[in-house]
């Protein structure tokens, strides 16, 4: 068996301990959010650098909490994918260990790498294309947006102005929401 095998199946045996349903969750609303102007977005890269360099100490697009839309020969997509800090994550939801917590300080859904066992539950279960949680394979960790403490280092980066951090100290409705009837 191959090492990328018994990978595979160590994640496998992970996600079984997931539940077939979980209820919806009711947490704080997040105090910021960054938005993305993408009339002005040309995916310079320069946010998905500052992110993996404020967070990981190198420049890596895989290790960006932002993301980009992938481009093909007949979808270009020309914009930074953040993390929407959704009303009713549903990362946080279906995380078998309660790794993904809500940040006091700014109400962002982070995750606490101590308590993540590297299942990606969180990374399926994220509504948006692509998601806005990644997966660090040589840590074996889920990594999402914690806007950086409440002073992103994307928006900092941003040359265009395509990058806004907005913040309301009521909350900020966005991201996903549990349609109204269904559970």
């Amino acid at each position: 068996m191959s090492d990328q095998q018994i990978e595979t199946e160590e994640i496998n045996k992970k996600r079984l301990i997931k539940p077939v349903f979980v209820p919806p969750v009711h947490v704080p609303l997040s105090k910021g959010v960054i938005i993305v102007d993408e009339e002005h977005c040309t995916c310079c890269m320069h946010c998905v650098h500052a992110c993996s360099l404020t967070n990981e100490g190198v420049c890596s697009h895989e290790l960006a909490r932002i993301q980009l839309a992938e481009s093909t020969n007949y979808i270009f997509e020309n914009s930074a994918k953040p993390c929407l800090q959704c009303v009713d994550p549903q990362c946080l939801r279906y995380c078998p260990t309660g790794a993904i917590k809500v940040d006091a300080a700014t109400g962002a859904r982070i995750i606490e790498q101590k308590f993540c066992i590297g299942c990606q539950n969180c990374i399926e279960k994220c509504p948006y294309d692509p998601p806005r949680i990644s997966f660090n394979k040589a840590k074996k960790k889920a990594v999402k947006c914690d806007l950086c403490g409440g002073d992103p280092a994307c928006v900092k980066a941003c040359s265009h102005g395509a990058l806004t951090y907005f913040t309301d100290p009521n909350g900020v409705q966005t991201g996903y929401i549990q349609p109204k009837g269904s559970v």
